[in-house]
């Protein structure tokens, strides 16, 4: 019976802190979530086709190849890149396309390289609204299919002498009117050191 109270204090050191955490993760998912401003329509952020960030659904930006493609066998994928002046913990991405099927979106890490945080295999949205979570100054959309791309297909390819002959880019650009990217507006829900913890909670905010 000595030890009673012993293991009494260590339960109770145990299983306090995971009370705390548990009714604070019930009382954020009962709460909306609140995000912060658009960080693309801040000063200083870049596109490599400025109308996808212009904060006006009215114009219509486009994904772009790199410019050796044309000539090219290898027919890279179009890409939208933004660029923030400085890194920001991102949540939230917003795609407003009337044309984007599938795609990656890739995240620029601390040495400059590209990490891929989601993937999405087939999109019938017009406006598609994704949960993510990184750190990061700049956000790359990889486009792997538009619906256009049959069209585009036929328009540069002809068949001759039991060949195909290919005039230019098989797939499309994609059409993209914005691009949004949001973080938490409350500063206490910044990503905190376990990310997969804080992935499968942006899971359950979906």
């Amino acid at each position: 019976m000595k030890y009673l109270p012993t293991i009494s204090i260590f339960l109770l050191c145990f299983l306090f802190p995971s009370i705390i955490i548990g009714c604070k993760t019930i009382s954020m998912l009962a709460t909306p979530q609140e995000w912060s401003k658009n960080y693309t329509l801040a000063d200083g952020v870049e596109a490599n086709d400025p109308p996808v960030i212009d904060g006006d659904l009215n114009t219509m930006g486009k994904s772009r190849f790199p410019p050796e493609s044309v000539e090219s066998l290898q027919f890279p994928l179009s890409e939208a890149l933004i660029t923030l002046p400085e890194r920001k913990s991102i949540h939230r991405i917003v795609i407003r396309s009337p044309n984007l099927q599938v795609f990656d979106i890739m995240a620029r890490d601390e040495s400059g390289g590209w990490e891929k945080i989601k993937e999405v295999k087939s999109n019938k949205k017009e406006v598609v609204d994704l949960r993510v979570l990184a750190i990061t100054d700049g956000i790359r959309i990889r486009v792997r299919r538009t619906s256009d791309d049959a069209a585009e297909r036929r328009k540069n390819t002809t068949r001759g002498g039991g060949m195909i002959w290919i005039q230019g880019n098989i797939r499309a650009n994609a059409d993209i009117s914005e691009i949004e990217l949001y973080g938490y507006a409350d500063k206490t829900d910044e990503p905190s050191m376990n990310p997969k913890t804080d992935e499968a909670f942006d899971e359950l905010l979906k």
